[in-house]
């Protein structure tokens, strides 16, 4: 009990001092006596040291400020003895609560395990005087409740593998071994189905190809490109295109590169190759090739225009006089005579067995088509015939093999409002040519021009002939039977939106090449294709 101090007598007042004025600091003057010091109050407890000021003390601990106010009492949980027989087996002896120094309560045993955090015997000792100093000598005082201990960081306890965990791994495990196994699987089904179907594919296909080949007569006529066309070379257009069909089924190819140079391509119908056997250059124009071995090459002359190599040591040209024959000697005679200064176009011939047949156009593109035959010397078997029954504006003429027969073949037209048409006139050995017929060769541009033809087997034959406008010509093909009669639809031959013409076809064992002339960006190329034709 803290008892109110003595009231002591009342101190005096100077009059001078009462007068005068006040001061920012009080009233000046005398210090006032000092109050007694109440009797009956205990002394200040003195500061507690911490436990960084402790022995064994670890400087990680967690401090009280000194004089601060002990938190509420907290009851500490004391052990209830069970009756359970088990229970009492295990814990014989039940502790009982210690007593705490200098007060009337009691410290569970408790205490000093949640103390125990190091288990050293000097921080227990600490410890426990830190708790006995935070006490009051007032029996009516809490005790600290000693939570405050050391914050010291716990090793952490190395995990180990549980049963489940162990479990949950081995499970893990069998899933990825089963869904690798899944995955092999469906894989492996994946390839057995698609060998399943492409043998099925390729049994179908061969099964088709031996009724195809055992029925032929079924499917109509008709051709198909084997491939889309590809280019050869470069090409001079004013020089015919030498092409002959080899007993190895592919095609021996000449023509004029440029007008002075020349060059031998050996043609693969099956894939479409072109391969270069010979380039024959020279400093005098090229004005006509033909397939031999060597190639055949004829150059210009002087008084031996349009020169042409028929074979080795005989040659065709055009002279002031007419049509003129050179042999190996060199020596020059008139084969038929024409008039003076008559226009000709180069002459075209196609080679029998036993002769040649020629035709050309004289006097200009409203002229006249002749034609005579030559005989194996190149001596005249024939007069010149002009061919009757022709439209007046007339094109260039060429001839081919028709069996044993040659074949004229000339596009001409009534006028300019007229469309182009392709006419025929086959000619017997030393025969004049004729009838004329015309061909059937339809077109949706100005017309068919340009026209050749290729012996297929079966005595059927492939026309060919190019038709359009200008910058827009297109190379067309169709069968026909041994009277020119067509067998099968129109099939457009070069590449759609391709400015192509001209050019010539030969047949194979298995149908047809077609070389033609495409003008790409004001360049001349020859570009090839093959035909499987039935």
């Amino acid at each position: 009990m803290v008892l109110p101090p003595a009231r002591g007598p009342e101190p005096t007042r100077e009059e001078a001092r009462d007068t005068l004025a006040p001061s920012s600091f009080g009233n000046l003057g005398s210090r006032p006596q000092a109050a007694p010091t109440p009797t009956g109050m205990r002394s200040a407890r003195a500061p507690l040291p911490t436990l960084g000021e402790l022995e064994g003390a670890s400087a990680t601990a967690t401090l009280r400020p000194p004089g601060a106010v002990p938190p509420p009492p907290r009851s500490l949980p004391g052990s209830t003895p069970s009756p359970d027989p088990v229970s009492m087996e295990r814990h014989p002896v039940l502790e009982t609560p210690l007593p705490l120094p200098n007060s009337g309560l009691t410290r569970a045993p408790e205490l000093d395990s949640t103390l125990d955090m190091s288990g050293s015997a000097s921080k227990k000792a600490a410890q426990a005087a830190l708790i006995e100093q935070t006490r009051t000598a007032d029996a009516s005082a809490v005790p600290a409740p000693g939570l405050y201990i050391a914050d010291e960081p716990l090793e952490p306890r190395p995990r180990q593998a549980s049963l489940v965990t162990v479990q949950r791994q081995e499970l893990s495990r069998l899933r990825a071994g089963m869904l690798l196994l899944g995955g092999l699987l469906l894989m492996a089904a994946g390839a057995l189905v698609v060998l399943i179907f492409r043998r099925a594919e390729a049994s179908a296909n061969r099964q088709a190809a031996v009724t195809s080949a055992s029925a032929p007569a079924t499917l109509p006529p008709g051709c198909a490109l084997v491939a889309p066309p590809s280019r050869i070379s470069p090409i001079e257009r004013s020089v015919p295109i030498g092409a002959r069909t080899s007993s190895d089924g592919n095609v021996s190819l000449v023509f004029a590169e440029t007008k002075t140079s020349a060059a031998a391509f050996l043609y693969r119908p099956l894939s479409g190759d072109a391969e270069r056997q010979q380039s024959m250059a020279g400093s005098v124009e090229v004005t006509h090739v033909a397939v031999g071995d060597p190639p055949l090459v004829s150059r210009a002359g002087v008084d031996f225009a349009f020169g042409q190599t028929l074979t080795p040591g005989l040659e065709l040209g055009v002279g002031p006089s007419g049509i003129l024959r050179r042999g190996s000697d060199g020596a020059t005679g008139v084969v038929w005579q024409l008039p003076a200064g008559a226009r000709v176009t180069q002459p075209r011939v196609a080679a029998l067995a036993n002769g040649y047949f020629v035709t050309f156009r004289q006097g200009g593109a409203e002229g006249q088509i002749v034609s005579g035959w030559l005989r194996a010397d190149g001596s005249a078997a024939s007069e010149l015939t002009a061919l009757q029954g022709l439209p007046k504006s007339l094109g260039t003429p060429t001839a081919a093999p028709f069996g044993d027969r040659a074949l004229l073949l000339v596009s001409a037209r009534a006028d300019k409002s007229d469309r182009f048409r392709v006419f025929a006139a086959p000619a017997v050995v030393s025969g004049v040519a004729g009838p004329v017929r015309a061909l059937d060769a339809p077109g949706d541009g100005g017309g068919a021009i340009a026209p050749s033809l290729g012996a297929l087997g079966g005595g059927h034959y492939l026309l060919q002939w190019t038709d359009g406008n200008v910058g827009q010509y297109q190379v067309h093909s169709r069968i026909l039977d041994a009277e020119l009669a067509p067998l099968a639809p129109p099939l457009r031959v070069s590449a759609k939106g391709a400015n192509a013409g001209q050019g010539v076809v030969v047949g194979t064992a298995r149908g047809a090449v077609s070389f033609f002339i495409q003008t790409t960006a004001g360049h001349d190329e020859l570009w090839g294709v093959a035909l499987s034709c039935h």
